[in-house]
């Protein structure tokens, strides 16, 4: 095993050991991963989404949203010289980081304007105990349901998303099902609306999207295939035209996806499945891009220049130091990376549009770091720090 795999194997145990609802047999599956596939280590045990960012590498686990940044030597993204909260005041909130029974929790989604949607983290290691509504003004919570765990649950209460009033969400049981619940936002009982069979030949499939949309859930498996099933229930339907790839941001789909064998780069072609338009990323001679959103990509140039620019090629913006993050840039604006020369000394927020940066705050632990917490639309990231939660909605930045 090289250095650099050690490494990745070593910081997906540590983040395991700490990261919330991460499946129960994830740890086995990915040693099983690495023994019988030791020419795919370097993309870090293939069960876990690995993206190589730069000269240094993020670690994001599935059925978690705990993200660890392990830059290599080298000047990483210029550190911010204001900290978040005095350069976007409007958009930083803080709030306990425990729920009313002293459990952690975490944000999952905006249900309005002013009230979260919060998971509540168990007792059992990766398991997830109930949701709440969270009311950003008043700072109350109001518990909406426990989250079931039937017999045989090895993944607890992933990809939340709120639509149609309700909330939805997927666990997994050991005979490889994805199980799809709903429970109303006024509160109830919650109950599974669909089964999903998983393709077990690679070791730990899953679901790597799922969404409310127009009263259905729209979701998308790690091996490649968007679905939808009623809210209400039903039968699970193939998307016309999504074979093979991977929920992005409704409407739009796109593959590679990014789990599994390495392919390129993640969402380097993508389709509106609405109206039939098809993107694809534009690649210079040379030139690597490592991430793709909706409209940003991330790249570097042959002579190592970090980049930022329009999938048609456009636009582009370039930025110093390497870029340490495992997101897309969200709202064709924004970005996370974590700065510093040789060891990660922290991490920041970062603004294309206007120049401007504010610092998380983030400690950096060793050769690691941890990225906050991204929700599924784009607009809020979240970490803690302490006893405190900090929220920063992005919506709010003008």
């Amino acid at each position: 095993m090289t250095e650099v795999e050690e490494t990745l194997r070593r910081t997906l145990g540590q983040a395991a050991e700490q990261a919330p609802r991460l499946p129960a047999l994830l740890p086995q599956r990915l040693e099983r991963v690495h023994r019988r596939r030791r020419q795919r280590a370097r993309i870090a045990l293939a069960t876990a989404a690995v993206v190589l960012i730069g000269a240094g590498a993020g670690v994001v686990l599935r059925g978690g949203d705990t993200i660890t940044a392990v830059p290599a030597s080298g000047q990483n993204t210029e550190a911010p010289a204001k900290q978040v909260d005095k350069v976007w005041p409007e958009a930083v909130r803080k709030v306990s980081a425990k729920a009313p029974d002293g459990a952690p929790w975490r944000p999952q989604a905006f249900i309005d304007d002013r009230t979260l949607l919060m998971e509540a983290q168990g007792g059992k290691a990766g398991s997830t105990d109930a949701v709440y509504a969270y009311d950003l003004d008043t700072g109350t919570p109001r518990k909406i349901a426990d989250v079931p765990a039937p017999k045989g649950t090895v993944g607890f209460g992933n990809g939340f998303a709120v639509g149609g009033g309700q909330v939805a969400w997927w666990t997994e049981t050991k005979d490889s099902v994805a199980h799809l619940w709903t429970v109303p936002l006024d509160g109830g009982t919650p109950k599974t609306v669909a089964d999903q069979r998983l393709d077990t030949t690679d070791d730990g499939s899953g679901i790597d999207g799922l969404a409310v949309v127009n009263d259905k859930i729209v979701f998308s498996l790690y091996t490649g295939g968007v679905f939808t099933v009623p809210l209400g229930g039903g039968t699970v339907e193939p998307v016309q035209g999504g074979a093979g790839m991977h929920l992005l941001a409704w409407p739009w789909i796109g593959a590679p996806g990014r789990g599994g064998e390495p392919q390129g780069t993640p969402y380097a072609r993508i389709q509106n499945v609405e109206t039939g338009e098809t993107r694809t990323a534009v690649t210079q001679p040379g030139e690597e891009l490592r991430l793709c959103g909706v409209t940003i990509c991330l790249g570097r140039t042959a002579d190592g220049t970090t980049f930022f620019r329009h999938r048609d090629g456009s636009s582009q913006k370039n930025v110093p130091g390497f870029v340490n993050s495992a997101y897309q840039p969200v709202q064709d604006r924004f970005y996370v990376s974590s700065y510093g020369a040789g060891k990660p000394e922290g991490v920041g927020l970062y603004d294309l549009e206007t120049g401007k940066s504010g610092d998380l705050r983030i400690p950096g632990e060793g050769n690691s770091i941890r990225l906050p917490a991204m929700d599924s639309t784009g607009r809020m990231l979240s970490y803690p720090l302490g006893d405190d939660l900090y929220l920063i909605d992005l919506s709010k930045i003008r």
